[in-house]
């Protein structure tokens, strides 16, 4: 299978006892280029809708597959972010300090930017209206952009924060072998140590990364509640209807 940090949300349990549907929430990097074995575990998902979170460069390059019967939603969240940078912007950078800087300001955008809080607005409306089968949303590595999404959802599923970290940090066990894959590559074109070591960070993700988002989200709009009214207009009758579609009766 090639798809690669693909998991599904389903199973993880809520406050109140109930737990996230399966086959209805799933979240990978690209999907490009997919193998049978990749293909068929989509279908075993029951796969109805993407939502592919890129850029319009990433699109470009490397364009979704196009899967039978599954409808395709493009929302590029960086979309108002010039700065986002490619991997390679990345590993010229001088130290591991500026790439990890680098990454919190790529989560202070997701959090603040307003295209991006417009694109997560839009990424809800997709939850809102796919009453069955599974949902696979995801960006290029399927960590940052991919991760507040389902941060986020998970948050309005009142599933605990505990569970809520455990998910996103399990990027770095999934993403281990195309990472060294990835490394492995580039030390190959001849890239330098510390070039592979800025490159190792970039491809990961770290608690302090969602630390971060939360206290921006904390200190700015008075916790994720507030957040996702205010700012991503999802109303508390929007919330009934998420969680009635995505948690067990």
């Amino acid at each position: 299978m090639n798809l690669a940090n693909f998991r599904e949300l389903g199973g993880y349990q809520s406050s109140n006892g109930k737990k996230v549907k399966n086959k209805r929430l799933l979240r990978s990097g690209e999907v490009y280029q997919l193998n049978e074995a990749s293909v068929e575990a989509l279908n075993d998902h029951e796969l109805t809708k993407i939502i592919d979170l890129r850029g319009e460069k990433e699109i470009s390059s490397r364009p979704d597959d196009k899967i039978n019967d599954v409808s395709y939603h493009w929302i590029d969240i960086m979309k108002e972010v010039h700065d986002n940078g490619s991997m390679e912007d990345l590993m010229d950078m001088a130290d591991i300090k500026a790439v990890d800087r680098h990454m919190m300001g790529i989560y202070e955008n997701l959090i603040l930017n307003e295209g991006a809080q417009e694109g997560y607005q839009k990424y809800f409306k997709e939850l809102l209206s796919t009453e069955t089968g599974g949902v696979l949303f995801h960006c290029f590595a399927g960590k940052d952009r991919t991760g507040i999404a389902a941060v986020l959802t998970l948050e309005l599923l009142d599933v605990p924060k505990m569970t809520i970290y455990e998910d996103y940090l399990a990027t770095n066990r999934q993403r281990k072998k195309p990472n060294e894959l990835f490394l492995a590559e580039a030390a190959s074109r001849g890239f330098s140590d510390v070039q592979l070591a800025g490159a190792k960070v970039a491809l990961e993700v770290k608690k302090e990364y969602l630390d971060y988002s939360y206290d921006l989200i904390n200190q700015h709009f008075g916790g994720v509640q507030n957040y996702t009214k205010e700012v991503l207009k999802v109303n508390s009758q929007d919330v009934q209807l998420l969680q009635h579609l995505y948690l067990e009766k």
